[in-house]
Formats: structure tokens, C-alpha cells, sequence
């Protein structure tokens, strides 16, 4: 049985990112010869091959390997990785006291080579080693026995940079001496969180547009926890953002149940245009104890604007881990995908059959022809549902949502004029009766300005020169006239009479 110890010291040996197999490799890999002489002869001569196969931390946290090579088809390789490898000075692997004095080094936060009494051991000229392929693999060949660092110098965005690990070629293995040695060091990968647009509800400024941002929490070893994780997003200003309490948080573990959040794991800040979501020391904690959990963060904003059409909205995940902190590494950011919601700018202009600007015709707009024609569910823009005609005749409808969630077709809305101004009628093409006016809304202002045209009220019937009417009138002017003919003939048939009559008593008296 190996004695407690050296276990120990060998367990110094190495630092990494949090993976338990590359602590186990690099401590097997400085371990002394078992049962074995440690004299120049025991050491079987070169070329060593060093096999370095970089993966991604699976979520249990990687198993012991011993220098061997071992089934990995089942992790996630990382392409890309560059390590460089030197040789440690002062280290004579054909001696007893150069395997002695092996089995006491380790790296510091620093990447410096150091025993346990902390004394500095120099380094040899650098190699720098091919970038891992796509199976995460890359290699070294040497003939020279010594100990070795090998320090990761680059690596794919979004993944942490791990520590350097030491490793002797060759390496005592089991009574027996391995001259292909075969490691397999782990990286925190942080995978881009995911940011959605749900807009479906919202149809005109002035309606809620909801966003979410997914993380999914990288896995982390208890011994390399995380120091920060936060998640921001600065607002397009044609949004308003949330109030802090209306922010939501959710965790879920990698099988999709939640995982219970305290007040307490997390703050939320709202400044200007800026919302940001920290996990404090318990939720750092509780998050390094769930790999491949699913954070999930939701709000929702009111639009309160068009400009150019397309309101763009990219959130920034930033992750810091205990060994980046203290190697002086910086966060690591990583932005979302860009999602966008788009709006346009609607704009009727209302004239007179002769293009004279009409004021005072109202309209409503409606996302389907049937509840046009049933004047149910109009849409709202800036808080009004009714929109009038000023005295230039326009009409400024700012404005109307154009794609679902930013993406596919536009929109086709249908506009009614509930109320023509008076002296006009409703025009036909923007009657209830028929479903309104289809238009079809385009991102932005390029949207063309309809013109509706009114008819004029019908006028009153009024009588036409020489018709019935005018012929009763003629034709009771005549009657009239003949009536006082008639009389008139009376009149002078009497006073004949009356003379005559004179007449007859004049002349018998003078008889």
C-alpha cells in the first residue's frame, strides 16, 4: 500500500483546472520507481512519447488515470489548445536523489517550479507543441530522461486556461516503465449562453417584449470553485428596462430539475439601460455543486420606439473560477447570440376626391379581417387604440410590430376608418364591412404612406328646372288667372244688366 506521505506529496505535484484525472496523472507521473532501483541502468533509455489529450471537465469530474492510454470516446474533446514544454534544470533522473527530490516539486500560482521547502527551480528552451486536433490530441518525443512542465499558453475562446502540470519521461508505472506516456488534463469549457425574444404578445409600441438568457453552468471540481458568475445585459434605449424585483432566476440540474434558490444566492441591479444578475458566495457554491446545470434569467421590456426598425438585444455571460483568480486571470466573457425584435412606422394621409387634406377621420387597426369587421380587439400604439386625421390629413400610426420574434414574414394588418369627417363618408376600401385595409409593415420607416380618398356626403334632392313641379305651378298660375277672367265677365254681365235695366225704367217714364 503507497504510504500516506508520499501520496501527499505526490498530490502536490500538480494543479489544474479542476479536473481529478490530471491532478492523479501528473502525481502518478512524478511518482518513484516502485520496488525498484533508482540507478541509470533501471532507466530504460529514450525516445519518450508524451500523448496530451485535452478535454472538456465532464460533470463527474474526470477518473484516475496512471499514464496509460484510456477510453475517452465518451468525453468531449477540445481542439485548438496550444502547450508549449520545458524541461526542469537541477533534476538528474539517473540518480536516487533526482528521483527524491522529483517527488517534492509542484507549480505555484505563479507556474513556477518549486520543492517543498518553496526553492525555485529553473527551466530549460521551450518547445512548443502542434495545437490539439480535433480529437484533443497533440504530442512530444524526446530522448532526454528529466521532469517536464507543460504549460497550456492558448485556447479556444470561452475556455479557461488550465494550469501547468508537471510529468517524468519516462514514467515508473507498476514495476514497469511506460515510454509512451499518455495524460489527459481537463478545461473548464464555458459553452455561449443563449439569449430568446418572445414577442408574440406585443403588437404595437408601447407592449411588452419578454427576453430570456440561458447559461449553462460549466463543471467545476469542489477544489477549483467558481469566484464569479454573472450574467448582464445592456438594453437597446428604445427599450424600458425592468424594474429589479420583476427579474426572474431559475436553476435547473443537467436532468431539468429545479434546483432551489435562496434570496439570498443571487442579486439583481437595474442602472440605465444595464440589468445584471450576480451569484453571490452560496450561489457560487451551489452552482459549483451542480455541473451542467441551467441557468436561467427572464424579464420583460416596453418598446418604447422605432427608429430604424430593429431592436437588437445581445446579453455577456462572465465566469471567473478560484484558479484563474489566483493566477491573476482575468473573467472570461462570453456574449450570446444577437436577437432582435422589428417594428414600422404606419402612415395614411386623408384627402378629398379633389386631394384636399381632411381632418377629423378616425381609424383602428387590427391584426385579423375578422375582428376588423366585428371592431373587436383593436391594437394599441403608445396607449391609444383610435388614431385621427390632423388638420394636414395625417394619420401617424408609430407603430406596429413586422416579424414574429424578428424573423420570417412581415405582418399584414388591417385598418378601418371607424368615423368619416363630416361631409364625407367612409371610404369603400377602409369599410368595417369588408375587413379594412390590408398593409403589410416592413421593418423601420420605408413603409409608403397610403392615401385614403373620402367621398363627399350625396347632397339633398332638390326639384329639376321644368319638371312636375314647375308645371303645377304654371298650371295653377293659369288656373288663377282664368278664375278672375270668369269673374270679371260676371262683373260686367251684372253691371249690363243693371244699365239695361236703368234703361227700360227711364224710358216708360217718359212715355
Amino acid at each position: 500500500m503507497e504510504n500516506p506521505k508520499k501520496g501527499a506529496r505526490l498530490r502536490r505535484l500538480t494543479a489544474t483546472v479542476g479536473a481529478a484525472a490530471l491532478a492523479l496523472a501528473g502525481a502518478v507521473a512524478l511518482a518513484g520507481p516502485a520496488n525498484a532501483d533508482t540507478t541509470g541502468g533501471n532507466v530504460p533509455a529514450g525516445p519518450y512519447n508524451l500523448t496530451i489529450t485535452k478535454l472538456e471537465n465532464p460533470s463527474t469530474g474526470g477518473t484516475a488515470t496512471n499514464g496509460t492510454q484510456q477510453d475517452v470516446s465518451a468525453l468531449t474533446p477540445i481542439a485548438g489548445v496550444q502547450y508549449s514544454i520545458v524541461p526542469v534544470n537541477g533534476i538528474d533522473l539517473s540518480t536516487p536523489a533526482g528521483w527524491t527530490t522529483a517527488a517534492t516539486l509542484s507549480v505555484n500560482s505563479s507556474g513556477q517550479v518549486v520543492d517543498s521547502s518553496n526553492n525555485v527551480y529553473t527551466t530549460g528552451t521551450a518547445t512548443a507543441l502542434p495545437v490539439t486536433n480535433a480529437s484533443g490530441v497533440t504530442t512530444y518525443s524526446t530522448s532526454t530522461a528529466a521532469v517536464y512542465e507543460v504549460i497550456e499558453t492558448a485556447a479556444p475562446a470561452g475556455t479557461e486556461i488550465a494550469q501547468p502540470f508537471l510529468v517524468t519521461l519516462p514514467l515508473p508505472q507498476n514495476n514497469n516503465w511506460l515510454t509512451n506516456v499518455y495524460v489527459y488534463p481537463k478545461n473548464t469549457v464555458q459553452g455561449a449562453p443563449v439569449k430568446a425574444v418572445d414577442d408574440t404578445a406585443a403588437y404595437g409600441v408601447g407592449d411588452s417584449v419578454n427576453w430570456s438568457i440561458t447559461s449553462t453552468v460549466p463543471n467545476q471540481t469542489p477544489s477549483n470553485p467558481f469566484t464569479q458568475y454573472s450574467v448582464s445585459d445592456t438594453l437597446d434605449s428604445r427599450l424600458t428596462p425592468p424594474a429589479a424585483a420583476d427579474v426572474t432566476v431559475t436553476v435547473k440540474d443537467k436532468n431539468g430539475n429545479p434546483v432551489t434558490l435562496a434570496a439570498g444566492d443571487y442579486t439583481v441591479t437595474v442602472t440605465g439601460q444595464d440589468v445584471v444578475v450576480d451569484f453571490t458566495a452560496s450561489g457560487l457554491a451551489l452552482l459549483t455543486a451542480n455541473p451542467s446545470a441551467v441557468v436561467t434569467i427572464g424579464f420583460a421590456t416596453v418598446v418604447n420606439a422605432v427608429g430604424d426598425g430593429t431592436i437588437q438585444n445581445t446579453a455577456n455571460q462572465t465566469i471567473q473560477t478560484q484558479n484563474q483568480a489566483t493566477n491573476g486571470t482575468p473573467p472570461i466573457t462570453t456574449p450570446t447570440n444577437p436577437v432582435q425584435t422589428t417594428w414600422g412606422d404606419v402612415n395614411l394621409h386623408k384627402v378629398d376626391p379633389n386631394n384636399n387634406a381632411l381632418q377629423g377621420a378616425e381609424f383602428q387597426v387590427f391584426t385579423s379581417q375578422a375582428d376588423a369587421q366585428a371592431l373587436t380587439n383593436p391594437v394599441s400604439v403608445g396607449g391609444s387604440t383610435t388614431f385621427t386625421s390632423d388638420a394636414s390629413g395625417n394619420v401617424a400610426i408609430s407603430g406596429l410590430k413586422s416579424q414574429v420574434n424578428g424573423a420570417g414574414a412581415n405582418l399584414t394588418y388591417y385598418i378601418v376608418e371607424t368615423k368619416a369627417p363630416a361631409g364625407y363618408v367612409v371610404a369603400p376600401a377602409f369599410a368595417q364591412s369588408t375587413g379594412g385595409y390590408a398593409i403589410t409593415v416592413q421593418p423601420g420607416t420605408a413603409n409608403a404612406t397610403v392615401t385614403v380618398t373620402d367621398p363627399q356626403a350625396p347632397p339633398i334632392a332638390l326639384p329639376l328646372t321644368g319638371s312636375t313641379g314647375t308645371t303645377i305651378f304654371i298650371t295653377g298660375g293659369l288656373a288663377v288667372a282664368a278664375m278672375a277672367v270668369a269673374a270679371a265677365l260676371i262683373l260686367s254681365r251684372r253691371r249690363r244688366s243693371a244699365v239695361d235695366g236703368l234703361a227700360a225704367v227711364d224710358n216708360a217714364s217718359q212715355q
